[in-house]
């Protein structure tokens, strides 16, 4: 009887300890994601081709990806392979004439044959089918005060969503915003629709986030990624934005470079040329928002504080930065990882897209060892998590 009980005790205090134990134990934490480097892809170019492009787009295509770039010194449109790693399709459109699309800024493919064009000076759009040669020009009215469709100012680069027959377009506010409270530029809007039948245009329902003005002004620019959700990312805010749909109002998420500090330095309005001019290389700030439809994450660039050097080219530190790290997001914004490129990366993140086997970003430093003028490259970086 003894034993029994004795057993018994036994039994109490071991299912006790299971209890406690798990109850005490710490689940593992899930590791951080991040982009890890893999090869080289290089791309041969004529002499009239530079190797930073104005604008990049990838498509996949039974099976080969193609990386659609824009060449504005031609005002061209070319198509590279990424299999084979060479040109497979270039088409150059007038300027002027009855063809006329005017200066390319930028185009959205709707399908490997069929591409639609945007004019840097022309509030209008324009469809051509590769197959069969044609144009056809729709010409649209953007909202009162706004800008043309906007895809590339400076480093803040942004795509178009095509949505039951309306494109949704990024644009600017053309007065000067640095003349606009906060209330102002908290009704300013960031996007509208273009309805593809009739022109009309609609603002949509986004605009600057409440507090981003106030006392401290900062800079105004910002990128945004059109497809699947809304998603902006401004120069000045930790915070990105995103809606679930063109007409509901943006949602903040967190999502803050651990390499940045808390404060963001104001935009110096009564500075100097000068001081105007290195804000954007010497201050922190987030550039450019990515969505990675292969593998369900987004990329948000950053770009850490950096000290101007007497030798330095200041030129050049705004189009190829010092220093940059990329916040992996998951599909719901939620911020698992970040990446950092340090000072002897030399990659230009300027000119990055996502493909099927990983994002890419050139090479094309002009202090890039492996940088050549008569390639177009990219390193691939594979997703870990």
């Amino acid at each position: 009887m003894k034993t029994k009980k004795s057993l018994y005790t036994l039994a109490i205090i071991a299912i006790g300890l299971l209890i406690f134990g798990c109850g005490n134990s710490k689940p593992k934490s899930k590791p951080e994601a991040s982009l890890v480097p893999s090869e080289t892809i290089n791309f041969p170019l004529d002499n009239q081709t530079s190797n930073v492009s104005s604008f990049l787009a990838y498509h996949d295509n039974s099976g080969d990806g193609l990386l659609f770039s824009l060449n504005q010194q031609t005002n061209e449109i070319q198509a590279y392979s990424l299999n084979e790693q060479k040109l497979v399709y270039q088409h150059s459109y007038d300027i002027d004439g009855p063809k006329g699309v005017g200066e390319i800024s930028a185009f959205h493919i709707v399908r490997p044959d069929s591409i639609m064009i945007f004019p840097f000076s022309k509030n209008s759009v324009y469809t051509s089918n590769i197959l069969k040669g044609s144009v056809e020009g729709l010409k649209y009215e953007p909202p009162l005060g706004y800008t043309n469709a906007s895809f590339r100012p400076s480093a803040f680069p942004s795509n178009s969503a095509l949505i039951n027959g309306n494109l949704i377009v990024k644009t600017s506010f053309m007065g000067n915003p640095y003349l606009l409270s906060d209330d102002q530029m908290a009704s300013t809007h960031l996007a509208y629709s273009i309805d593809l039948n009739s022109g009309q245009t609609t603002p949509l329902p986004h605009f600057f986030p409440k507090g981003y003005w106030g006392d401290k002004k900062t800079y105004f620019r910002f990128s945004m990624s059109a497809n699947p959700k809304f998603v902006y990312s401004f120069f000045g805010d930790h915070n990105i934005y995103y809606a679930d749909s063109p007409n509901s109002k943006l949602t903040p998420v967190l999502a803050e470079s651990k390499y940045f500090k808390k404060s963001i330095d104001r935009f110096p309005t009564d500075g100097s040329p000068e001081d105007r001019g290195i804000y954007p290389i010497v201050t922190p700030h987030y550039g450019n928002i990515i969505y990675d439809q292969y593998r369900e994450v987004y990329y948000r660039f950053c770009f850490p504080a950096v000290e101007i050097q007497e030798d330095d080219n200041i030129s050049q530190l705004l189009s190829f930065p010092k220093t940059f790290s990329i916040i992996i997001l998951d599909k719901d914004l939620n911020p698992i990882g970040e990446t950092y490129f340090g000072k002897n990366t030399e990659l230009a993140p300027y000119n990055s897209f996502v493909g099927k086997d990983g994002l890419y970003i050139s090479i094309n430093h002009p202090e890039n060892s492996e940088n050549k003028e008569d390639f177009m490259s990219f390193k691939r970086f594979e997703l870990i998590w």
